[in-house]
C-alpha cells in the first residue's frame, strides 16, 4: 500500500508502527463558527482513509481535536481569540457559542456519514498537560516568555521547514512582518497568549493568565492520545504550514524529532471557476446552505468521488454530473435485485474478480478513489448486459451484492443496497416540526421545548437552520 507523505513528497509504503494497527490524528473543527464546506469536503476524505483501512483488516484508533480556545486572530503576535472576538459580536458566552457550534459540527458530519472518532479531544480539557509542555520547552532552552506571551525560538530548530519549505532563509527572502521588540526572530510563535483585558477564556500560569497558542494544543493532545510518535497526522493542505510545521519545531523543542511518520493532506475545496472560496468574493457556500441544496448523500459522492489530494471545484453543475453517476449506480443495483434467472453466470464471475482487484489495486495507490469508481463503472457496463438479460442466477447476484456492501462500508452512498423499510416516524416528525415551529413563532419556549422532545425521542435529530427552516435525520 502507497502512501504520499507531506514530509518526503512522495509515494511510500504504508508500514503501521504496529502491525495490523493504525493510529491517527486529525486537526479538527476550530468552532468560532460552525463547519464549512471545506472542512466537509477534508473529513469525507478521512472518514475514506480510516474506512479503508478498516476494509484492509488494520483496527484504527481515530483522534480528532476540537479546538475551542488559543486561535488568534492575525499573526502570531497580536489579536485576540477567534472564539472570544465572535461571542463578543454575538453577545453570547463563548461557552455557549463552543457548545452551538460543537453541537452543528455533529449534526453535519454525522448527516454526511462520517464515523466519530474514538477520541474527540478539547483543547480546554487539556490546560494543564499544555502548561507543563511550555514549561518544558522553556527549561529546554527553546521557548522564552515575553511580557506574559511565551514564544518558541524557531531558530533553534534544526530543519525549520522541513514539511512545507518555508525554512527560514525562504521566509526571510519574502515580505515582512511587524515584529515584536524583543523576539529572538520575526518568526518565532506563541506557545502561550498573555490573556486580553475582556477575554473570558483564560487560565492561570506561570507567566501569568493566558490560553494556549494553536499549535502546541495539537502537540499535548495529538501525543497524549496516541504515543510521542504514531502513524498519520492529517488535516486540510492550508494546515501544512504554519500549523503542521510548528507542531513538529514544537515536537524536537520536547525532545522528539517527529511526531507522525506519515503527515497527509487533504486538497482545498474551490469554487466552480476555480477561485478559492470566500465570503469576499461571494463565492461561499456553507455546508447547512449545500445541504439543502443538494441533500448529504450527493454531497458525500461528490466529495468521495474526487481524490484527497486534489483541488475540488464545487458548484451545481459538478454535483448534477456526479448525481447522474450515483443514479447510475442506483439502477444496477435495482436491476440486478430483481432480474435474476436460474443459471450461474462464469463471465460475470470473471467481471466482479477483475473489479475487486481494480478496486484493490486503485485504493492501494493512494486511496485513489477517482480511479476505484472509474473501475466500478467499467463493471456495471460489463456487466449490464448480462443483468438486462437475466442471464444469472442468485448465487452471482449475492457474491456482487456482498462486495458492493464491502465498499459501500468506504463510500456509504449506496442507499439501494438495503431494502427500505417502511419508517412512519418520517411523516410524524414532519408534523411535529411544523407544530414546534408554530410554538416558537408565537415565542411560546416551554411548550417548544416540550415538543422537541417528542421529536427526540422518535429517534430523530433536528437543526434549526438560519432561514427558520428545521432539518431532520432520522437515526436508524
Amino acid at each position: 500500500m502507497q502512501i504520499y507523505n507531506t514530509l518526503t513528497r512522495e509515494k511510500e509504503e504504508f508500514k503501521s508502527i504496529t502491525p495490523n494497527e493504525v493510529k491517527m490524528y486529525v486537526c479538527g473543527v476550530t468552532v468560532y463558527m460552525a463547519p464549512h464546506l471545506g472542512h466537509a469536503r477534508t473529513y469525507v476524505g478521512y472518514d475514506v482513509i480510516k474506512s479503508y483501512f478498516e476494509y484492509l483488516g488494520y483496527k484504527v484508533f481515530y483522534v480528532r481535536n476540537i479546538t475551542d480556545a488559543g486561535s488568534i486572530v492575525g499573526d502570531a503576535d497580536q489579536g485576540d481569540d477567534k472564539i472570544q472576538l465572535k461571542a463578543n459580536e454575538m453577545n453570547v458566552h463563548p461557552m455557549e457559542l463552543i457548545d452551538m457550534n460543537i453541537r452543528a459540527m455533529w449534526y453535519y458530519l454525522d448527516s454526511l456519514r462520517c464515523a466519530r472518532p474514538n477520541i474527540s479531544p478539547r483543547a480546554t480539557g487539556h490546560i494543564v498537560e499544555i502548561i507543563e509542555a511550555v514549561k518544558q520547552m522553556i527549561d529546554n532552552g527553546y521557548a522564552y516568555e515575553l511580557d506574559g506571551d511565551v514564544y518558541l525560538d524557531v531558530t533553534k530548530i534544526k530543519d525549520y521547514g522541513i514539511l512545507s519549505g518555508n525554512t527560514l532563509d525562504a521566509l526571510n527572502a519574502g515580505a515582512r512582518i511587524e515584529v515584536k521588540e524583543g523576539k529572538h526572530s520575526p518568526y518565532d510563535f506563541t506557545v502561550w497568549k498573555k490573556a486580553q483585558d475582556k477575554s473570558v477564556l483564560r487560565w492561570n500560569s506561570p507567566w501569568g493568565e493566558g490560553y494556549p497558542g494553536w499549535h502546541i494544543e495539537c502537540s499535548v493532545m495529538s501525543t497524549k492520545y496516541l504515543g510521542k510518535t504514531f502513524d498519520i497526522h492529517g488535516g486540510g493542505r492550508d494546515l501544512a504550514f504554519p500549523h503542521h510545521e510548528n507542531e513538529i519545531a514544537q515536537s524536537k523543542a520536547l525532545g522528539c524529532d517527529c511526531p507522525a511518520n506519515y503527515w497527509v493532506h487533504t486538497g482545498m475545496l474551490l469554487a466552480e471557476d476555480g477561485q478559492k472560496m470566500s465570503k469576499s468574493k461571494g463565492n461561499f457556500v456553507t455546508i447547512e446552505e449545500a445541504m439543502q441544496r443538494f441533500g448529504a448523500r450527493s454531497l458525500r459522492w461528490f466529495f468521495v468521488s474526487s481524490h484527497y489530494r486534489s483541488p475540488v471545484k464545487f458548484g451545481e453543475n459538478v454535483i448534477k454530473a456526479s448525481d447522474a453517476g450515483l443514479e447510475r449506480i442506483d439502477n444496477f443495483i435495482f436491476n440486478l435485485k430483481n432480474n435474476a434467472g436460474t443459471n450461474y453466470n462464469i463471465q460475470l464471475k470473471v467481471y466482479l474478480d477483475n473489479f475487486i482487484k481494480c478496486f484493490e489495486t486503485e485504493m492501494n495507490d493512494d486511496f485513489n478513489t477517482p480511479n476505484a469508481v472509474a473501475g466500478l463503472f467499467d463493471f456495471i457496463k460489463e456487466a449490464n448486459p448480462i443483468i438486462s438479460e437475466h442471464n444469472y442466477n442468485d448465487q452471482n447476484k449475492y457474491e456482487i451484492l456482498a462486495f458492493m456492501e464491502k465498499i459501500n462500508g468506504i463510500f456509504k452512498c449506496f442507499d439501494t443496497l438495503q431494502d427500505k423499510k417502511e419508517d412512519d416516524r418520517e411523516s410524524k416528525v414532519k408534523a411535529l416540526i411544523d407544530e414546534r415551529n408554530k410554538y416558537r413563532q408565537e415565542k411560546n419556549w416551554a411548550k417548544a421545548d416540550e415538543i422537541k422532545q417528542q421529536i427526540l425521542n422518535l429517534g430523530a435529530e433536528i437543526m434549526d437552520n438560519k432561514d427558520g427552516t428545521t432539518s431532520f435525520k432520522l437515526n436508524n
